[in-house]
């Protein structure tokens, strides 16, 4: 199954090829998360064709957003394992012209920030309202919301700026009097591993961003499981292995085994993965030995990540239950993963290229673990991967370096990097690849059981 943006791609019009700031892309997916870690849904961070800013989708962009990105087969992956999906933009009349095309009920509409409400867009909001639509708007940039109502009612979610939440603390209760049927979302300008700590977040109903796992707390030495975790790592970093110690090493952690099993039996995911280059194109694909290294390598990275979990919670005598698990830490982890492997095929070295994936997912090895990045990557096997982006030295440390800096939103210094020249080069295929990135991470979820597929959600609702 391939992508449906990389479809799109071949069939673009003249005039999107001649104009493409006039298309919609996703550039970045961030979670929506109560104080204890639990997801309510995503919200998309979206860009024009030919920029690596991002933000809201501007109302000439808002056609190729119904188009290109609200489509049926994107929404499944984007939305994940949530109903509803958030989505900055403006609130204009095609919404209500193509409604039929999507569902108006699993939509939050960010308003756009200081929005003047003309007589199109204030139509166009209770007409959504109507069709079950929802929406959201920040604080400190409601514009003409504040004194309308009517408009004012319709609105479900407030955001509100973390670094100035006590100079809009009498802003939100003096709404709250008139309307007190929002939640409250707190943001900050820049996103990490962990967005917010669990106190951080208590004071909102939910934060943009993740919010910290429990750490476990060693009283001596590392557990002896994390280190034989931590020894495969690192040969399968390094290409060394013996197929039959892992084995063994499967037999003895279900959790392992299980992933194995489900992400080689997961069809959807295969076919993601096989690079269906000329070579391959004639004859039946298959996953080659570097895929596989990859798919056990996840398979570790999993089952470290759910035991460190379950390991957490006990030190505190809470109750552990997997369907209850922050997996966005692992997400986000396959999602750099497949970038800095798809950036770095056509550009690292047949030493660097096949480390690549391993290498930009090993940069969320600290998540895996439960601990802090500085204890993790002093760890002797993780040494050789650490260093390629705690210096950025190579191509492929030059590589993470810009990933990193973009995906945690700190775009004016990725600028600078003189290695995001390899993305201003063509800006339409980097987005392809985070499209795809998308797809093959929401794929890997999938065959976990982490996201749950369209009939189980529906069956999982009756």
């Amino acid at each position: 199954m391939v992508d449906s943006w990389t479809m799109r791609v071949k069939s673009l019009s003249q005039e999107e090829l001649e104009n493409p700031s006039m298309m919609c892309r996703v550039y970045d997916r961030l979670a929506v998360q109560n104080y204890s870690g639990q997801t309510a849904f995503y919200c998309l961070e979206l860009a024009a064709g030919n920029t690596l800013n991002f933000g809201f989708c501007r109302k000439e962009n808002v056609p190729s957003l119904l188009r290109d990105v609200l489509t049926i087969t994107n929404l499944s992956v984007l939305r994940g394992d949530y109903e509803n999906i958030m989505i900055p933009t403006v609130p204009s009349a095609i919404w209500v012209k193509q409604a039929r095309k999507y569902d108006p009920s699993r939509i939050v509409m960010w308003l756009e920030n200081s929005i003047t409400l003309t007589p199109e867009y204030t139509d166009c909001i209770l007409r959504l309202r109507k069709m079950g639509m929802k929406f959201a708007v920040r604080v400190d940039a409601m514009g003409d919301i504040a004194s309308n109502p009517d408009i004012l009612a319709c609105i479900d979610f407030l955001l509100v700026d973390f670094e100035r939440e006590e100079e809009f603390a009498p802003i939100v209760g003096s709404i709250r009097q008139k309307h007190s049927d929002f939640k409250t979302i707190a943001f900050k300008h820049y996103q990490s591993i962990f967005t917010f700590t669990k106190e951080e977040a208590k004071k909102y109903d939910y934060v943009l961003g993740t919010v910290e796992n429990y750490q476990l707390v060693y009283k001596t030495q590392r557990p002896r499981w994390q280190h034989e975790m931590l020894r495969t790592f690192a040969q399968l970093y390094s290409s060394i292995y013996d197929v039959k110690e892992i084995a063994q090493v499967m037999s003895v952690y279900p959790y392992m085994s299980q992933a194995m099993k489900g992400m080689v039996g997961s069809k959807q995911l295969v076919a993601l993965t096989i690079k269906r280059n000329a070579a391959t194109l004639a004859e039946n694909p298959v996953l080659t030995q570097n895929d596989l290294r990859n798919f056990l390598a996840i398979s570790v990275a999993y089952n470290t990540y759910i035991i460190s979990e379950e390991h957490s919670l006990t030190q505190r005598r809470l109750e552990f239950d997997i369907k209850k698990v922050n997996f966005e830490p692992f997400i986000q982890a396959l999602f750099v993963g497949k970038l800095v492997e798809q950036i770095a095929q056509g550009i690292c070295d047949d030493i660097q290229s096949p480390q690549s994936f391993l290498a930009g997912m090993f940069r969320y090895a600290q998540t895996f673990l439960h601990d802090t990045a500085e204890k993790t990557f002093d760890e002797f096997p993780l040494n050789a991967v650490s260093s390629n982006y705690k210096d950025g030295g190579g191509q492929l440390g030059a590589i993470i370096k810009v990933i990193m800096l973009l995906v945690e939103h700190h775009v004016e210094e990725a600028l600078e990097e003189k290695s995001v020249q390899l993305l201003n080069s063509n800006k339409d295929q980097f987005y392809n690849m985070i499209s795809h990135a998308m797809n093959w991470a929401d794929a890997v979820a999938k065959a976990l059981g982490i996201v749950k597929d369209v009939k189980e959600r529906r069956e999982r609702r009756l």
